[in-house]
């Protein structure tokens, strides 16, 4: 069974002021979906070990996607556990802190933000990042899985981690936490960051 966070976008009214700000609600559960079962059926290797500290080749998004409202046409990949929608960045941020933090990266969504590394020599399926499209369209998800990312003194025997973010063609997102091995304390962040990077969600973290 799968631990699962749910963002879902909901419009955030402030007073009796008529506009109105999008933001999120956090939703938790355990369980499972049917798109992870057929995953790799569809699955391309987006990210490749070995990576620290980097950012992937720019992804196209398959479908329009709005973030906090502001439409985005694309992500990059971080070996940290984060895609970033700014297209002028630069470098994979490391250090996870509270949302909003202006050290935090802007227009990205964290789902397990924190020091990790890809590497190499652990065979397919793992200490990689693979992306897929699944369902029909207006029901499509757009699937980002880090598999078996390492902590830093981390072992891939004993300290891995296994994670997913899922983008809905509604609008919503959600991170599915698949497995872990804590053979080293980690402590992550989890949530997301507007494109100014002044407004924010967070579900988790810095813990």
């Amino acid at each position: 069974m799968n631990t699962l966070i749910r963002l879902a976008m909901v419009p955030l009214f402030v007073g009796a002021v008529s506009s109105a700000a999008p933001t999120y609600e956090v939703t938790r559960s355990t369980g499972d979906h049917d798109f992870m079962f057929s995953f790799r059926q569809g699955a391309q290797l987006a990210f490749a070990a070995p990576q620290e500290n980097t950012l992937s080749p720019w992804q196209t998004l398959p479908f329009p996607w709005r973030l906090f409202g502001r439409e985005v046409t694309g992500y990059f990949i971080s070996d940290n556990g984060y895609i970033t929608f700014d297209r002028a960045a630069k470098t994979s941020v490391a250090s996870n802190r509270a949302l909003p933090d202006p050290a935090a990266p802007a227009a990205s969504i964290f789902a397990f933000w924190t020091d990790l590394r890809l590497e190499a020599g652990h065979g397919p399926w793992t200490n990689a990042v693979y992306t897929a499209t699944l369902g029909q369209a207006p029901n499509r998800v757009h699937l980002v899985y880090w598999m078996s990312a390492l902590p830093p003194g981390g072992a891939f025997d004993t300290s891995a981690f296994s994670f997913a973010l899922a983008l809905y063609e509604n609008g919503e997102f959600e991170v599915i936490f698949t497995s872990g091995r804590k053979g080293v304390p980690v402590k992550a962040t989890i949530g997301a960051t507007s494109p100014d990077g002044k407004t924010a969600v967070m579900a988790e973290g810095p813990a």
